[in-house]
C-alpha cells in the first residue's frame, strides 16, 4: 500500500476510535488494503515435555563409524561477558566432543562453545564441513531480548554432527535433567534468562525433587513491554512448575522498528512521564540500527532502489526521533539508559521477512496509530513534537508493508507460511495485552488506556486482515 493509503487508513481508525469514546480527533478516508497476514508458531510449553515415544529425533547427520567420546567437556560456567554459559555443566544422554551456540544467519555467528569441534572424528575435515552445512529455519526463542532472532545448538560426537532447534530435540539429547546446568539450559530453551553469572550462582540450586531456579522472562513485547521474575521448579523429567511470578519491569512505550541483537538497559523508574520518554528514546535509537540493517540487507537481496532510499530516509527520521524523545525525557528530569548492540551478520530473505512481518507490519503499524492518537490527546505543549513523529511513523509502517509485498513472494511456501503465522501471533499478542497506566501518562502524554488501545488494535486488525 502507498504511504498516502496507509496514512488515510490510520487516521480513519484513530478518528473512529476517538468518536466511539466521545472524544474529538483527526479524520480522513480509508482505502482498506488487501494484504496477507502471518506469524511464528511457538515450539510448545516446557511444562509438558514430550515423551520418548513422541519426541522427534534430533536433526543429525550420522556417520556409520563414528567414535563416541567417553565424557562431555564441562566448560566454564561464567563467560568473559559476565553472563552464565548455558552450555556448561551438561551431562547429555550420550557424551559429545563439542557444543556450540549459534545466532542463525546466512553466516551463523558462534556465541559460545564448549570443547573442540570434531575432536574425535576419524575424518575431521569432512566432519567440520558437515557441521558448517547444518541449516534450519527453526530455532529456540529469544533469550531476554524481545527482538532476538533466536538460537540454535550444534554438537559433534565422533564423526557425527547434530543440530538442536526444538525442545523435543533437546529433551532426547539431554535425557533426564540431572545437573544445574541442564536445568538452566532447559528453561533457557523456553525463553527464560539470567542476566549474569553471579545471578545464576545465587538463583539456581538442587532440591529433593529437581532444581529451583529464579529467572526472568519477557512475556509481552509491545503494549506493554513486560518482563517478569519467575521462581521455577524443574523436575528430572523436564516438567516445569511456576512457584512464583512477579513483575520485574513494564513499559507502555512501543515505538519504532526493533531488530535482533539490540539490548536496552533499564531506565530510572521515577516520574512515569520521564521514564516513558526515556524508554521511547531507547527504542528510537534501536530503530536507527534496525533501519540501517534493513537497508543493508535489502541491498544484499537485490531490492529496488525505491525501498533502499525509503529505508535510509527512515533511518534519518529515527535519528531525529531519538533526539526529540531524549529532550522530552530531560524535560521530566530523566536520563536515558544505554542501548547495546550485538553484532548480527547479514540475514537471509526469510529472516528479514520474518522480522519485517512482526516488527514492521504489526508493531510499527500499531505504534503509528498510538503516535497519531497521542498527537490528538497529549497536552498542548507536547502535541506538535508527537505529531511530527507520528507522520514519519505512518510512512515507516507503510514501508513495512511494501517490503513485505516485494520480499515475501521470493520465499518458499513453507517460509511464507511461517511468516504469516509470525505476523498473526504478533497481532494476537497486541490484542490480548493490557496495561495499567498512571493517570499522568494518559492525561499528559495522551497514551491510550487499555480499552482505547484494544479498540485501536481491533480496528487495525480488521483493516489489515490480521484479526
Amino acid at each position: 500500500m502507498s504511504d498516502l493509503e496507509f496514512e488515510r487508513l490510520a487516521r480513519r481508525i484513530v478518528w473512529l476510535t476517538l468518536a466511539s469514546a466521545g472524544l474529538s480527533g483527526c479524520g480522513g478516508s480509508a482505502t482498506p488494503p488487501g494484504t496477507a497476514a502471518g506469524a511464528n508458531e511457538p515450539q510448545g510449553s516446557l511444562s509438558e515435555p514430550p515423551t520418548s515415544e513422541s519426541a522427534a529425533p534430533p536433526n543429525v547427520t550420522p556417520a556409520p563409524e563414528s567414535t563416541t567420546p567417553q565424557s562431555t567437556p564441562q566448560g566454564e560456567a561464567c563467560l568473559p561477558s559476565g553472563q552464565r554459559s548455558v552450555l556448561a555443566g551438561l551431562h547429555p544422554a550420550v557424551p559429545v566432543d563439542y557444543l556450540g551456540m549459534l545466532m542463525p544467519g546466512d553466516k551463523n555467528t558462534l556465541l559460545e562453545s564448549v570443547g573442540t569441534p570434531c575432536a574425535g572424528a576419524k575424518d575431521p575435515a569432512q566432519c567440520k564441513a558437515a557441521l558448517a552445512a547444518l541449516k534450519s529455519n527453526t530455532r529456540f526463542p529469544n533469550t531476554g531480548s524481545p527482538f532476538d532472532p533466536g538460537r540454535q545448538i550444534v554438537y559433534t560426537r565422533g564423526d557425527e554432527v547434530g543440530l538442536l532447534t526444538t525442545t523435543a530435540d533437546l529433551k532426547e539429547f539431554l535425557g533426564p535433567i540431572d545437573t544445574v546446568g541442564e536445568a538452566i539450559l532447559w528453561v533457557w530453551a523456553d525463553g527464560y534468562f539470567m542476566e549474569s553469572c553471579s545471578e545464576a550462582e545465587s538463583n539456581a540450586k538442587q532440591t529433593a525433587d529437581g532444581f529451583e531456579l529464579t529467572t526472568k522472562k519477557t512475556v509481552t513485547f509491545c503494549q506493554p513491554i513486560a518482563t517478569y521474575r519467575f521462581k521455577l521448579n524443574v523436575k528430572p523429567d523436564g516438567a516445569v512448575n511456576v512457584l512464583s511470578k512477579t513483575l520485574e519491569s513494564s513499559s507502555p512505550a512501543c515505538v519504532g522498528r526493533q531488530s535482533a541483537g539490540v539490548v536496552r538497559s533499564a531506565n530510572a523508574d521515577a516520574d512515569p512521564r520521564g521514564k516513558y520518554f526515556a524508554d521511547c528514546a531507547q527504542l528510537e535509537r534501536a530503530a536507527v540500527i534496525a533501519f540501517e540493517r534493513l537497508s543493508r540487507e535489502l541491498e544484499a537481496l537485490g531490492a529496488p532502489l525505491e525501498l533502499l532510499r525509503d529505508a535510509e530516509r527512515a533511518r534519518q527520521d529515527e535519528v531525529r526521533h531519538a533526539a526529540t524523545m531524549e529532550k522530552l525525557a530531560a524535560h521530566f528530569d530523566t536520563a536515558v539508559g544505554e542501548v547495546r548492540v550485538e553484532d548480527v551478520p547479514l540475514r537471509n530473505a526469510f529472516e528479514v521477512a520474518l522480522e519485517n512481518a512482526v516488527e514492521g507490519c504489526v508493531r510499527e503499524s500499531f505504534a503509528a496509530l498510538v503516535g497519531l492518537w497521542q498527537s490528538e490527546r497529549a497536552s498542548t505543549d507536547l502535541q506538535q513534537a508527537l505529531r511530527e513523529i507520528a507522520v514519519d511513523e505512518l510512512r515507516h509502517a507503510a514501508l513495512s508493508w511494501r517490503v513485505a509485498r516485494w520480499l515475501e513472494p521470493r520465499l518458499s511456501d513453507e517460509e511464507r507460511s511461517q511468516v504469516e503465522r509470525a505476523r498473526k501471533l504478533a497481532f494476537n499478542e497486541l490484542s490480548t495485552a493490557t496495561q495499567d497506566l498512571s493517570g499522568a501518562l494518559t492525561r499528559d502524554l495522551g497514551v491510550p488506556n487499555a480499552a482505547e488501545a484494544h479498540e485501536l488494535v481491533q480496528r487495525l486488525g480488521a483493516q489489515l486482515g490480521l484479526s
